[in-house]
């Protein structure tokens, strides 16, 4: 190889390698903003996540004092029941104070008796009437006489 010869080889090389630093140089601009935006997603992630479990802690909580709260009005019914069921029997007397509540439990305790009576007499009504059609239906029926040369229907 000549003088010139190495000299224009040693250009094109040199123009290689200046191409190839630019081409590198967008390439590592790319791989760099998709780390950034990698990382981005990532750290995005990680506070849905946070979010997520944060919202579920919550979630138990509340149910957690949902089931208390039903165990505590169970309780308090059950004590009411029991307490009533000791005044209706004479065992306990309650302070003059409770005489509203008393009469409104006695009145409620009424109307669901007036209630039943009334779908007692209904269930009863409906009896006799099912009995009635019963008695229709398997009564005698008379019997039909064909007059001879009538057409039959």
């Amino acid at each position: 190889m000549t003088g010139s010869e190495n000299a224009r080889y040693a250009i094109v090389d040199f123009s290689r390698s200046v191409t190839d630093l630019a081409a590198d140089s967008k390439q590592s601009e790319v791989v760099k903003q998709i780390n950034e935006a990698f990382q981005a997603a990532q750290d995005r992630l990680a506070q849905l996540r946070e979010a997520v479990e944060r919202n579920t802690d919550l979630a138990r909580a509340n149910a957690r004092t949902t089931v208390l709260k039903d165990q505590k009005e169970k309780a308090l019914k059950e004590l009411g029941e029991a307490v009533w069921r000791q005044v209706q029997k004479g065992r306990l007397d309650l302070p003059a104070g409770f005489g509203v509540a008393l009469k409104a439990v006695e009145a409620a305790e009424q109307a669901v008796e007036a209630h039943a009576r009334e779908l007692t007499d209904l269930l009863r009504e409906g009896e006799e009437v099912a009995q009635r059609l019963n008695e229709q239906k398997n009564a005698p029926r008379p019997q039909r006489v064909l007059v001879p040369g009538a057409k039959k229907r």
